[in-house]
Formats: C-alpha cells, sequence, structure tokens
C-alpha cells in the first residue's frame, strides 16, 4: 500500500491510502484531498494508478505542479519519497497505509441551532482549576484513566520522532482513550478568517461529525471550556431510563492557546451509548489543549530560533569566505548534504545539524589562514575554530561533526577514526567537502568528472558518493 502525506499548509499532518481508484488534489472540498492554498485550482491536479504504479499529472491548473521542484509537463511516475508541491504545499508520497480516517474530515457537517447552548456548562480556561469539587469524589478508575491519558500525550508530545505529527496523534489518543466518536482541532484560516478543521480523527471510517458552530465560535471568541449534553426534558422517559434510550450526544470543546493567543479549538463529540461528558472530562481535555498549545508553541520557538541561528552562521560564513575568496563554498556545501540527506530520508533534526556543518565544513581555514598542512596543523586550526565558536551554546552540538569533516573510512583523517567510528551525518559531510574542494581545485571542471573522482578515493563512502551522483543527475544537488 501507499499513501500521500500534507507536508505543508493548514491540513499538514493529514494522510490518505491510495487504493485503486484516482485521487484528485485541490482547492474544492469535493477534491479526494482537500488543500487549503491560494495558488491552487480547485482541481488541480491527479495521481492515478496505473499497472500497480503510480502517476501524477497536472489537470490544467492555473499555477502548474512540481515534483521534486520541477514542473510537471507530462504524466510523472511517483516514487517513494517524492514531493508534489502544488504553491506553498507539499505532499509526500510514501509506503504505508495512512495512520487514520484522513476522509473524515469532508465527511463534517454543521449544526447551527443556538439552543444547544442552552444544555451548555463554560468556564473560563483560568476558572477550571478553582471548580468546586462534587460531593461524590471522582473513583479512581476516572483518577488513574486520567493520569494514564495525560502521560500519554506528554509522551507523544515529547518524542522528536513524531514532530509534525503531534496533533494528529493526540486527537488519535484522545478518540481511543476518552473515548470520542471524534475529535478534531479547528483553527482561524488567515485568508477568510474562519475556523477551519485543521485535524480531524474519528472512532471509525463510517463516522460523520455533526458539528455545533455555535460551541465552536463561543469557545473561541470568549476563550471559554465548554461541555455540552444533547438531553432535552422528555416525560416519555422515565427518570432512571437508560442512555441509550435517551440517545444523549455530549461534547467538549475547549481552547487552545499558543504563545498566550487563543489559535483554535479542540472538539470532542461522544453519543450512543457511552456516557455523557462529565467535569472530569471537561478538564482532562483542557488539561491535553494546554499541553499541545504549549508543545506548538515551543515548536514555533525552535523554528524561530533555529532561523535565527541559521541567517546568522550563514551571514558570518559569507564575510569570511568573502575575505577569502571562497564566496559560496560553505553554502554549496550545504546545498549537496543536504540533497543527500533529503534522499536518505534523514530525519528533519539530522538535516539541520548536517546543514550548519557544511556550512561551517571549512571554518578552521577560514579562521586561520596560517599554512598549515601537516594533521596536527588541522588539529590546531580546528581548536581553535571552536574555541572562536564555543561561545554559541547552540552550536554546541554541531561542532563535534563538523571535527569529523576531513575524517577518511580508511583512518587516514587527522583524528585517525575509522569506518566503524563515522555515522552516515559524518559520512555525507566528508563526501560534501571533498566534493565542493574538488570543484575549487579547477572550477571548469565537470562536476560529473568530479563525482567519478571521488569514486577513486578509498577514504569516501561509495555508497554516498553513489547518491551524490544520483543527485547530480536529478538536478537537486544545486537546488537552494
Amino acid at each position: 500500500m501507499s499513501k500521500l502525506r500534507i507536508l505543508t499548509g493548514p491540513y499538514r499532518g493529514r494522510e490518505k491510502t491510495v487504493t485503486d481508484k484516482a485521487v484528485t488534489i485541490g482547492r474544492d472540498a469535493e477534491a479526494g484531498i482537500q488543500i487549503l492554498d491560494r495558488a491552487a485550482s480547485r482541481f488541480h491536479c491527479e495521481v492515478f494508478p496505473v499497472g500497480g504504479m503510480w502517476f501524477v499529472k497536472d489537470l490544467d491548473s492555473k499555477n502548474g505542479t512540481h515534483v521534486n521542484d520541477e514542473r510537471l509537463t507530462d504524466e510523472e511516475l511517483l516514487r517513494f519519497g517524492d514531493v508534489i508541491k502544488i504553491g506553498t504545499t507539499e505532499l509526500v508520497y510514501e509506503s504505508g497505509n495512512a495512520l487514520s480516517d484522513e476522509d473524515s474530515s469532508s465527511r463534517i457537517s454543521y449544526s447551527d441551532d443556538p439552543e444547544v447552548l442552552s444544555n451548555t456548562l463554560e468556564f473560563r480556561v483560568d476558572e477550571l482549576s478553582d471548580l468546586t469539587e462534587p460531593q461524590e469524589q471522582h473513583q479512581a478508575g476516572d483518577n488513574a484513566k486520567g493520569l494514564r491519558i495525560l502521560y500519554q500525550v506528554s509522551r507523544l508530545l515529547s518524542d522528536p520522532a513524531s514532530a509534525g505529527l503531534h496533533e494528529a496523534r493526540v486527537l488519535e489518543l484522545l478518540v481511543q482513550a476518552m473515548p470520542a466518536e471524534c475529535a478534531l482541532v479547528f483553527r482561524r484560516e488567515a485568508g477568510s478568517g474562519k475556523l477551519v478543521p485543521a485535524t480531524v480523527r474519528t472512532s471509525a471510517p463510517h463516522i460523520q461529525p455533526v458539528i455545533s458552530r455555535s460551541i465552536i465560535k463561543k469557545t473561541f471568541t470568549e476563550n471559554k471550556a465548554l461541555h455540552s449534553a444533547d438531553a432535552r426534558d422528555d416525560e416519555r422517559f422515565e427518570k432512571h431510563a437508560s442512555i441509550t434510550l435517551k440517545n444523549i450526544r455530549s461534547v467538549v470543546c475547549v481552547p487552545l492557546a499558543s504563545g498566550g493567543t487563543t489559535r483554535g479549538v479542540v472538539y470532542l463529540s461522544r453519543g450512543g451509548i457511552h456516557q455523557p461528558f462529565d467535569q472530569f472530562d471537561l478538564e482532562l481535555v483542557s488539561a491535553c489543549a494546554i499541553q499541545l498549545g504549549l508543545a506548538q508553541h515551543a515548536e514555533e520557538e525552535r523554528r524561530r530560533h533555529r532561523a535565527m541561528l541559521d541567517q546568522m552562521v550563514t551571514t558570518m560564513v559569507r564575510a569570511l569566505e568573502n575575505r577569502a575568496g571562497l564566496a559560496g563554498s560553505g553554502e554549496r556545501c550545504a546545498r549537496a548534504a543536504i540533497a543527500v540527506a533529503n534522499a536518505l530520508r534523514l530525519a528533519p533534526e539530522a538535516k539541520e545539524r548536517l546543514r550548519t556543518a557544511a556550512l561551517l565544513h571549512h571554518f578552521p581555514w577560514l579562521a586561520d589562514d596560517s599554512p598549515k598542512s601537516t594533521d596536527s596543523g588541522v588539529l590546531k586550526r580546528t581548536e581553535k575554530a571552536e574555541e572562536l565558536l564555543g561561545g554559541i551554546r547552540d552550536l554546541d552540538g554541531i561542532l563535534p561533526l563538523v571535527r569529523l569533516a576531513n575524517e577518511r573510512l580508511d583512518g587516514s583523517g587527522p583524528l585517525r577514526l575509522t569506518e566503524a567510528e563515522l555515522d552516515i551525518d559524518a559520512r555525507i559531510l566528508a563526501v560534501a567537502a571533498a566534493f565542493e574542494r574538488g570543484q575549487q581545485a579547477d572550477p571548469g571542471r565537470d562536476s560529473a568528472e568530479v563525482i567519478e573522482g571521488l569514486f577513486a578515493d578509498p577514504g569516501l563512502d561509495r555508497q554516498v558518493v553513489g547518491m551524490f551522483q544520483a543527485c547530480h543527475l536529478d538536478g537537486s544537488l544545486y537546488l537552494a
């Protein structure tokens, strides 16, 4: 099986399994995969099967469809890892099944009945801790359940491997553990200002969520956690009639804040044979939403800080390169290293670390231009460079990799490290640095010839060099 996963945009993280039918991608709600991108046409492109393989074609869209940054001019065969780009939205073609029922967002229907608020309890989020306990204390089982859910949410949010999927996985957990028929996150759309579903999870594929716009709007605008049970007084039912007979439908809706600002809401619905949500559930979902908001804010701050660090390092390297007559060397090395890292599908954290290390691969020579060609001289240069960069705390995890830029699999590098001591990051960096040095030594030499020369070097990983060659052939080695 294979699937399409949205990498960027309002529906980031949403997945769809592709089976035996063509799937359209576009802005229209009727598209197989809906994306909210201004550059997207209503039905922008189509992914379709032929003989067990999957192809993508543009549907005469206004702005075109790109695969791996190349504009489609005809039908294109998709390989695992290929990225389809529409405007600023990217989707990746991967193996496996979608994580959950991603079609559920297209089956959402809305209820605008304002009377639902008459059966709704509301609390400001900052007032939840002041609520008086009911006379009947929560059973130990409820408390244990709450602790278990909070623990599992914390584990999900702290897992770097699930970065970008935190929201979807938290909703999946809530659907299973609360339990709930559906769990959704609504966020304000930048263009229209409307609250739109960003992530949707349902307990079964056939479930069609019915969403109360009144509850969502009130939760968002007034920053209040709401708990509603759609239980009308009805004399036809006895006082102790079962929940099943009454068919009570219950909703919990809580604000989702990030950085002190309400960005959306978390909405859970339950019905059928289940007991309605109670105050305990309201507080539990509110606590989960607080954790999710904090995690999202931390991730936004991390990305912002990372961008600032990258800009600072790039500016510093450019200034030193201009003085040394090596303009663009660090960025070329970084581009090449990231192209190979993308082809090998390294984790985002590994790619960030590798990019910065590649930018700084020649920093020891930029910081000290005295002639020292011996291994001891290289080590002294490196130590001096580490002293200069050591004051930048965020580079602590980068400098050890920079030190390995000249190490070789045959143990002939300055530190005499061998193949078993060099991980994939170090091997990629070594090949990228060697490729850049080869181009510097003879600027007029064809890149393909430089790469052929790398194959003959016993100190470089031949598989990594082979990946460099593949990236050279498809052009990704030179993409900004």
